[in-house]
């Protein structure tokens, strides 16, 4: 099977060993943007490098922007023309405009996309987004709220639902923590934005005194954050750490004791996946989530999950565990277990193969 994947998420080269688990089912060619700018870094690929399979990297107009950003024409077309794919799969949203030229150019390939929206509201331009499902032959949900979502729009091809990205267990992986006379260490890593529900974790933490909380990242509330900070007289406890690139993630991960991820759902967003809660799985954190968007559905039995924007209710989650060594190490282990059955790089590349041969046969 020949198939074309198109998507900015694979400017950032950590996310590459999807496709590599990819080419190791079908033959693969990826075209990806030549720079990306997402909210905490501009990502160039200066050099366009693979080891099994074929990368491409073009400039794009509108480099950032999910639902606006195209590729050059003739190029895009001849990249189609040349390989031949029998799959084209776009990882961008049903509304963008990537899409649509892919749309207009798949000849007799068949077009898969990929859609995290998990909340039924207008996204993009209507009429672009009618003629992309119109020519799409199949799409893979990230969330079950997703799959619903696109069903209510008349989509009736195949569907399934499965996450766009797995991790690598090797880089994500229980390493030796020294626990002796340390505090415990509560972790988030994120956007620094109302709607991750970073309040709601520093409320629980004040109320907490012999606990730690490393909030990894930037945004919006970066400078509000420290101030609360530095009011409160909290700076020994609460570290503001500046965002990093995601292969140093799987480090700040076994400094952890707990990774929380406390997301409010707002009228145009809930939370879609949640990808650092796998990764802080993988890595042997328990994990405590809110019960916003998709969080339920990725941590399944394996973590704890509170009412979204109660305080106490984390407080009390992030308590138990503080005092349960046993638990902490029972949720680990099973968390761990969770990924490896369902959220590997190659698990997911197995269930893409495996939906793009339906749609194939359909």
């Amino acid at each position: 099977m020949r198939v074309l994947i198109v998507s900015h998420t694979y400017t950032a080269p950590i996310n590459r060993a999807k496709l590599s688990a990819l080419a190791r089912r079908v033959t693969l060619t990826a075209l990806i943007p030549a720079r990306w700018r997402d909210a905490l870094f501009t990502l160039r690929v200066d050099r366009a490098s693979a080891t099994n399979y074929t990368l491409h990297a073009l400039p794009v107009y509108f480099d950032g922007h999910i639902l606006r950003y195209i590729y050059p024409f003739r190029a895009l077309a001849h990249l189609i023309a040349h390989t031949q794919p029998d799959v084209i799969y776009v990882e961008e949203e049903p509304a963008s405009l990537a899409l649509a030229q892919c749309a207009l150019l798949k000849a007799r390939a068949k077009l898969i996309c990929f859609t995290w929206e998990n909340i039924a509201r207008r996204v993009g331009a209507p009429g672009v987004e009618r003629f992309n499902l119109s020519r799409c032959d199949g799409i893979i949900a990230g969330n079950t709220d997703a799959a619903q979502v696109v069903r209510a729009k008349n989509f009736t091809k195949p569907l399934v639902v499965t996450p766009q990205l797995g991790v690598d267990p090797e880089l994500f992986q229980p390493r030796a923590r020294d626990t002796d006379a340390r505090a415990f260490v509560v972790g988030y890593i994120g956007r620094l934005v109302a709607e991750k529900g970073v309040w709601t974790l520093l409320a629980a933490i004040a109320d907490l005194p012999t606990a730690q909380l490393a909030l990894v990242g930037d945004g919006a509330l970066r400078g509000e954050i420290e101030h609360w900070v530095a009011t409160r007289q909290l700076e020994t406890r609460v570290r503001v750490v500046p965002a990093m690139p995601h292969e140093e993630i799987a480090r700040v991960l076994n400094t952890l004791d707990v990774l929380v991820l406390p997301s409010q759902t707002t009228a145009t967003w809930k939370e879609q996946f949640g990808h650092v809660l796998i990764e802080a799985m993988a890595a042997g954190v328990p994990v405590i989530g809110s019960d916003s968007g998709a969080i339920p559905e990725v941590i399944g039995e394996v973590g704890i999950i509170f009412p979204e924007g109660d305080a106490r209710a984390l407080r009390d989650a992030i308590h138990t565990l503080q005092n349960d060594v046993a638990r902490r190490a029972q949720l680990a282990q099973h968390g761990r277990a969770r990924v490896l059955a369902h959220y590997t790089h190659e698990r997911i590349a197995a269930a893409n193969v495996e939906f793009f041969e339906r749609v194939l046969a359909a």
